[in-house]
């Protein structure tokens, strides 16, 4: 690396808010952040596109904040590419809801991050720019699909990013990063100008922000959801995923877990292990793939979808999502009610279930991250891999190894905080997802806020 990465201690943004009210101390800040991209970038490879002038004279309260966003969610003026190896030119006349809102409390964009094509994968890249890699070590990958923003905010090139999730697109690559990232509860936020020609999905996808550390998160989400509660129920209790004999993990993840529960002893909170069994079925990962599919596939050609359909090789690599999600493909009304129907009984069944806990602690994902890897094949965008996992659960392949954990958050439906928990043998950070109750945003912010100051992960 050329600059210093990681900071040592990150500004708040909070504070920097506050101190570029004054133009020349936000002319220092858009000169530091134009230093640091033109110094790290090159390697990193994390923009799609950068504009860095600095506002004259902004107005609202963020005060001309520079941000950036995944360059699949619409901002007037910029084009968006969708990390396509052919991207559009064309540009956007409208921002999504969510960056307008941030637009007129005196945001400014200045850069577009990137993604793989059509948010399709958990590596960042394509054969046009190569790979976003990872800040901590340029041969690993930085995750996806927001990989280019849990990049950009890692190594000090952006101040907050904001992206978006299905599978765990914000949690996996913010976790292999070292960052954190808010997942909302699904429907809090508005997620419009996610996908191309005002197309939209009817659950999973959201939209939220990455940032260095959860007190950014907290300084965000009050104006994201622009409200403020000025008593925020003090979190008491959560319950702790404890890895049984077979758990799809690595083993250095599972060293980095075993650590954990000495470091939440730091805080008040009462702790109960729980194996979160009613999480992990195959139903569970049945109807989560086929309504994703469903869903997805509403957006597909119904050749595309025929031809996707009998790729068995797919469904041999990845019976635990790919499968399922190739289901989906069907677009079988019938089915498609019965799963939206089992997922409002699951929903209700894990709300009652941990109703006396105010959040759930468990991994993002079992495998730590990897070297940058080829896809075995890669149709437009639509890849697949050969690629196995060791775990102590036995081999698993690419997807199923990469959505273990995620998939069943991501059918919860609940608000998902993620914050790193420590370092894996190759010095890289491996994160946990802190998941809290359905529109209680400000809680579980507080929970992570108290796990990071105990588990102090730069120190580790």
């Amino acid at each position: 690396m050329t600059d210093t990465f990681p900071p040592s201690q990150p500004a708040l943004l909070s504070q920097i808010v506050a101190d570029i009210h004054h133009t020349s101390n936000r002319q220092a800040l858009y000169a530091a952040l134009h230093h640091k991209r033109a110094a790290l970038e090159p390697q990193i490879n994390a923009f799609e596109a950068r504009r860095e002038a600095c506002p004259d004279a902004p107005s609202g309260p963020l005060n001309g904040l520079p941000i950036t966003v995944k360059d699949q969610i619409a901002v007037a003026g910029w084009a968006r590419g969708f990390g396509l190896d052919r991207p559009s030119k064309k540009l956007e006349r409208t921002s999504a809801p969510l960056i307008a809102r941030l637009e007129e409390q005196g945001a400014e964009v200045t850069g577009k991050t990137a993604l793989p094509p059509n948010a399709m994968d958990f590596q960042t890249g394509n054969t046009r720019r190569g790979p976003t890699t990872n800040p901590h070590d340029p041969r690993y990958t930085s995750g996806g699909s927001s990989g280019g923003g849990a990049a950009a905010v890692a190594s000090g090139m952006s101040v907050l990013d904001i992206g978006a999730d299905l599978g765990g697109s914000l949690r996996l690559p913010a976790a292999w990063c070292g960052v954190t990232s808010l997942t909302p509860t699904e429907g809090a936020v508005n997620t419009a100008g996610m996908l191309p020609k005002g197309q939209s999905l009817a659950h999973f996808a959201r939209i939220g922000p990455i940032a260095a550390q959860v007190r950014d998160l907290r300084f965000i989400w009050d104006v994201m959801a622009d409200e403020k509660e000025n008593d925020i129920p003090q979190p008491q209790k959560v319950a702790l995923w404890t890895a049984g004999s077979s758990a799809p993990c690595d083993g250095m993840t599972l060293d980095v877990w075993q650590r954990l529960p000495a470091l939440l002893g730091q805080t008040n909170l009462a702790v109960a292990p729980d194996p979160m069994s009613m999480l992990f079925t195959a139903e569970v990962y049945r109807m989560t793939g086929e309504i994703i599919g469903h869903e997805t596939g509403a957006l597909i050609p119904a050749l595309i979808r025929w031809v996707l359909r009998r790729d068995r090789k797919a469904a041999r690599q990845s019976p635990g999502f790919l499968t399922h999600v190739h289901q989906g493909y069907r677009r079988d009304a019938g089915q498609y009610a019965d799963n939206l129907a089992d997922m409002d009984r699951f929903r209700a069944e894990t709300l009652s279930h941990w109703a006396d806990v105010d959040a759930l602690i468990l991994p993002v994902t079992g495998i730590c991250a990897f070297k940058h890897l080829p896809p075995t094949t890669d149709r437009g965008g639509v890849r697949h891999y050969d690629q196995t996992f060791d775990t102590a659960a036995g081999p698993l392949g690419y997807f199923d190894a990469l959505t273990r954990f995620t998939l069943p958050v991501t059918l919860m439906g609940w608000p998902v905080v993620t914050l790193p928990i420590g370092r894996d043998g190759n010095g890289l950070p491996v994160g946990a997802q802190v998941v809290g109750k359905p529109h209680a945003e400000r809680q579980v912010l507080a929970l992570a806020r108290a796990l990071e100051k105990a588990i102090a992960f730069r120190g580790l």
